[in-house]
């Protein structure tokens, strides 16, 4: 059981906490920044997708999604080279070195997203896995999910589908999870609100979707990818040549893809 009422560090992390991450494919962490680094990454998180407002996620660009003109999300890509203080957040050694104790691997950071789950004219974000997102096959992959506000039930917290990592690989373009293993959607969900500070990491092939933000107020996170060191580019899964620079086996490294901790194995 890990301690609500004090951070959650490397030193404390509790050694069932490792084994549920590998065997049920999340982990929830709930206090993982103090209240300085949370406000101090909430006012640069706001400012900037505002500003630069980023994509969004609505059933203008994906079938799944069945409410006509609402909003899933928007996110505003790389924003470790937007802001010095989501770069901390992103390069965090509380979170990096947590993240490569659960998985067990050295790892990298490939890209943090600014995440808002709009107060108006929300819709729910369905459910699917992360694996079909990235241009790589293979090795370790993971979500670190940090709350910048609190993240109750009603603003939109995210929901697992536990164990459902150990599926079988998708193919590139297999979004409609639940159509690929129907069985999964009989599956038990566990939902997991966040306070501000808090985080979940998320393997990419664990099933997981979030409620509709019903709060009134927005919903606002960072999202950031870790892969592993010797994750090589794969074109066939997504992003181009031209997107990253690599050609297809090439190891995906680089001062843009810095390794992220102290793994010792």
């Amino acid at each position: 059981m890990i301690d609500d009422t004090e951070l959650t560090t490397p030193e404390n992390l509790p050694e069932e906490a490792i084994r549920k991450y590998q065997e049920e494919g999340y982990l929830h962490i709930p206090r993982v920044l103090t209240d300085e680094e949370v406000a101090e990454c909430y006012a640069d998180a706001k400012k900037l997708i505002e500003e630069e407002k980023g994509g969004v996620w609505d059933d203008s660009v994906d079938e799944m999604v069945k409410d006509k003109g609402a909003t899933v999300m928007q996110w505003l890509e790389e924003a470790e080279t937007r802001s010095e203080a989501l770069r901390r957040l992103a390069l965090h050694p509380r979170v990096t070195t947590i993240a490569e104790m659960i998985t067990g691997r050295p790892l990298r950071m490939f890209r943090s997203e600014i995440l808002r789950k709009p107060s108006d004219n929300s819709a729910a974000t369905p459910p699917h896995i992360d694996e079909p997102y990235w241009p790589w096959q293979g090795g370790v992959t993971m979500t670190a999910w940090v709350a910048l506000v609190d993240v109750p039930v009603e603003r939109g917290c995210m929901s697992f589908v536990p164990g459902s990592n150990k599926i079988p690989p998708p193919g590139p373009g297999d979004w409609d999870i639940f159509s690929k293993y129907p069985e999964l959607s009989w599956r038990p969900r566990v939902t997991v609100p966040l306070r501000a500070g808090g985080c979940t990491f998320h393997n990419e092939r664990v099933v997981h979707m979030a409620g509709a933000n019903l709060s009134g107020s927005d919903r606002l996170s960072l999202g950031t990818v870790y892969i592993d060191a010797e994750t090589r580019f794969d074109p066939d899964a997504g992003f181009s040549e031209e997107d990253l620079g690599f050609g297809p086996g090439d190891l995906i490294v680089g001062d843009k893809y810095p390794l992220v901790g102290t793994f010792s194995g």
